[in-house]
């Protein structure tokens, strides 16, 4: 098989966007105040892949044609950079919620200066997202971030609720990751999409596109805790079962496994046997899990899933006009099944 294309090259049509993105965080993010400067200065050292704003700017273009019109660029720019601090803000609350000392190599806000500061933050860069919405001035972008950032809300707390207690019922799973990843995603290819001034059908199928592979990506995401090296995923590998949480692999070692195997999965999920070590579970206790996953197959049929969800996502492209940006589209979709971080 050939290897998957790098971010480098999908990401080439909108390089220059990427460039400008940056700049556009220093000027939205600057603060008088020192201790703000030096939040903001963490949070931007910690940043990962930038795939949203890059979904956000690809769709743009892939829905306006190349090269886009050059009076649409503050709009792209503003919603790409929306979009990016909203999942910041997201994921800092997610550190609070799940007590992690690190996110993605580096110590997280909670772990250096405490929950209330982390929560305070998220809400600033929240504001701060929703502040460069209201500046765009474009009919039914804010209102499409809004209701994707009510769904994140909403599955957050159905994740306390339900994902945290060992079950089989994958549509509980789906209607988490649905919410917390890929209301998002799709609404980043959507919004993007409308800044083009695409027509309702295209912007439809690039949400469509979104949602999919957002799904895709956190299916991808959720079995890699538990097959991927902790210098590869950016975080203690591991992390959803120290946390208890309750992901496609996990539910299918539990629906498929033995009696003995999924009673010792559910006490490993409570807290029997899975202390941190260094900022996650011990290998024993990874070795536990990951036997039972091996024995009742439930890597791959997750991982199976997964690709069923791309393949969905690569359908939705279909009907667009090619171009480079499209191409790039359909390579992200082959690079979200065979990541390894």
């Amino acid at each position: 098989m050939a290897q998957a294309a790098g971010l480098d090259q999908i990401y080439a049509p909108v390089r220059d966007d990427l460039a400008a993105l940056e700049r556009l965080f220093r000027v939205e993010l600057s603060s008088d105040d020192a201790f703000v400067g030096e939040l903001v200065t963490h949070v931007l050292a910690t940043r990962g892949k930038m795939l949203r704003p890059a979904l956000t700017c690809l769709s743009a273009f892939t829905a306006a044609g190349e090269p886009p019109d050059a009076g649409q660029s503050g709009a792209r720019l503003g919603v790409a950079a929306a979009v990016e601090l909203i999942h910041v803000a997201s994921l800092i609350h997610d550190d609070v919620i799940d007590a992690a000392d690190l996110r993605r190599g580096q110590a997280s806000v909670n772990a250096v200066w405490g929950n209330q500061v982390a929560v305070l933050l998220g809400d600033y860069l929240f504001s701060k997202a929703f502040h460069i919405l209201a500046r765009l001035r474009a009919d039914g972008i804010a209102a499409a971030m809004a209701a994707a950032t009510v769904r994140m809300a909403q599955a957050e707390i159905k994740q306390i609720k339900y994902g945290n207690t060992a079950h089989t019922d994958e549509a509980i799973y789906f209607d988490i990751i649905d919410g917390k990843t890929a209301a998002l995603t799709s609404a980043a290819c959507r919004c993007g999409a409308m800044t083009a001034g695409a027509e309702a059908e295209t912007a439809d199928a690039l949400a469509r596109f979104g949602l999919e592979w957002g799904m895709a990506f956190q299916i991808t995401d959720d079995t890699l805790d538990v097959t991927a090296t902790a210098d590869h995923l950016g975080k203690p590998i591991g992390s959803d079962i120290q946390t208890g949480k309750v992901t496609l692999p996990i539910i299918y070692g539990l629906r498929d496994a033995s009696a003995p195997d999924a009673q010792r999965l559910r006490e490993i999920l409570n807290g029997d046997g899975a202390a941190a070590d260094s900022g996650g579970p011990r290998a024993s206790t990874l070795d536990e899990v990951s036997g039972i996953l091996a024995r009742t197959g439930a890597v791959g049929r997750a991982l199976s899933v997964a690709r069923d969800r791309a393949r969905r996502a690569a359908d939705a492209l279909e009907r667009l006009p090619r171009s480079a940006a499209r191409d790039s589209l359909a390579l992200l979709v082959e690079f979200v099944t065979v990541r390894t971080r």
